[in-house]
């Protein structure tokens, strides 16, 4: 009954934001957050109203705890993977989206994934932990790509085309003999990883758009 009091009145003190503040200061899709608060990582509660609300001590925790690592290499010059510059500015896609005011996000996006991926690929086991993060990271692309108007055809060969540079990483070390079955692997890793990212991405997009 104390334990049960003392809950209520932590409750009580704690402040509250709503679902699309806590969405924002995370950088992830309302539908990711939704799905956080229903398996008890984000402590939430519902108002009279019915709507949701987080509590923001744990939502900033969350946050610094997402953080991407100092160490996540650029895109540009990380070894065996490479971005060929003057193919991606020869897409329609690029085109309508270079400059635009979500660009330096987008990129942060790219970056974070990357860093993701890094560590998926890496680990001795399967982490859902990281798909699950993978599956977040392509939501909140989804949904700010709907937002700024991008069509889904174009978000769909947006993510095909960096799906296909990240392929390079389960290209094996040229000076080194080949190990056909860790190769197979990495590659059946990263297919999977991917996959991941790109159903988040149609998630995101459809919850952004209904």
């Amino acid at each position: 009954m104390d334990q049960a009091l003392a809950n209520t009145a932590s409750n009580a003190d704690a402040e509250w934001i709503s679902l699309h503040e806590a969405s924002s200061l995370l950088g992830v899709a309302t539908s990711t957050l939704r799905r956080w608060g229903d398996a008890g990582r984000v402590p939430t509660m519902r108002t009279l109203g019915g709507h949701r609300r987080f509590q923001r001590q744990a939502v900033e925790q969350l946050r610094l705890e997402s953080q991407p690592e100092p160490t996540i290499p650029d895109l540009s010059t990380t070894r065996h993977w490479s971005v060929d510059h003057h193919a991606l500015t020869q897409q329609d896609w690029h085109t309508r989206l270079a400059g635009g005011p979500t660009t330096d996000r987008m990129r942060g996006l790219g970056q974070r994934l990357l860093g993701i991926l890094m560590q998926y690929i890496n680990g001795a086991t399967t982490d859902n932990r990281l798909l699950v993060e993978a599956a977040a990271v392509g939501e909140t692309y989804g949904s700010e790509s709907q937002a700024i108007g991008v069509s889904m055809h174009d978000t769909v060969e947006a993510f095909l085309f960096f799906r296909r540079a990240f392929a390079q990483l389960a290209k094996p070390h040229s000076n080194k003999p080949v190990d056909v079955a860790a190769v197979v692997e990495l590659r059946t890793r990263l297919d999977h990883f991917m996959d991941e990212v790109l159903l988040g991405t149609i998630e995101g997009y459809e919850h952004s758009r209904s």
